[in-house]
């Protein structure tokens, strides 16, 4: 039913009524709001919810999660020999370590500082001490089982060498810059901020060194092997570690 009420106009269907204002009287235009209203009211439209979104499913697979990186210094006396060859008899002394270490799971880095306290060594008829300062960095592998952790190290030194004569009435020195490679085991315990450790280690030179006891007289060569042992206390860097 459509009623005109002059600039305006009423239109209703199936109950439901709606008033329109139309000072024009445009009389197609009501015809077109009309028809569009009985529409509405004999077919309203669907509204359709939209989906819920699914459900966000917690991951079940077993990934590990990677352990930190981790900050090391170790303090140890090391007990240094220098295996005697040809005319020179085995040296023996002891000296300090300090070595710094950062790693991960398996690989890592380490750099150490050595010195050792003069050894004596006999060449030929002669005495003869032998004092070494060494820097080393190296490439550390390392596995952990149970409560322990082993790993090796393997790299370039350099180290500065003073020989001297003992006991004659002029002794000669020399000093030498020398340079090698490093191999090293390594073991100690996990879990503590200060865990105990124990390492073995050898230096090779690269190089032959003459040993002078007198102004001019050279009596052999130094040694080119050093083996240390070392047992000290590895102290954790990291933080809450």
């Amino acid at each position: 039913m459509v009623r005109d009420l002059g600039t305006s106009w009423t239109v209703q269907v199936a109950g439901r009524s709606a008033t329109y204002s139309d000072p024009d009287r445009n009389c197609p235009e009501r015809t077109k709001i009309a028809a569009v209203f009985a529409a509405l009211v004999l077919e309203p439209p669907d509204i359709v919810e939209p989906s819920p979104a699914p459900p966000i499913r917690e991951s079940t697979g077993s990934i590990q999660p990677r352990l930190p990186r981790t900050y090391r210094l170790d303090l140890a006396p090391e007990f240094l020999v220098a295996p005697g060859a040809g005319t020179r008899s085995s040296a023996l002394t002891w000296g300090g370590s300090l070595r710094g270490r950062a790693s991960g799971e398996h690989f890592g880095l380490a750099a150490g500082l050595e010195a050792s306290y003069p050894a004596v060594a006999r060449v030929q008829a002669f005495e003869m001490s032998l004092a070494r300062i060494s820097l080393d960095t190296s490439a550390t592998l390392s596995w952990r089982m149970a409560a322990a952790e082993f790993g090796i190290e393997i790299g370039p030194y350099g180290a500065l060498l003073l020989a001297q004569g003992r006991g004659l009435y002029v002794n000669g020195s020399s000093t030498r810059i020398d340079a090698g490679g490093r191999v090293g085991l390594r073991a100690q315990t996990i879990g503590r901020r200060v865990s105990p450790f124990l390492a073995l280690e050898a230096e090779v030179s690269a190089r032959h060194f003459s040993l002078i006891v007198n102004p001019n007289e050279n009596v052999g060569t130094a040694p080119r092997v050093w083996l240390g042992v070392l047992a000290g206390a590895s102290i954790s860097l990291n933080h809450g570690h």
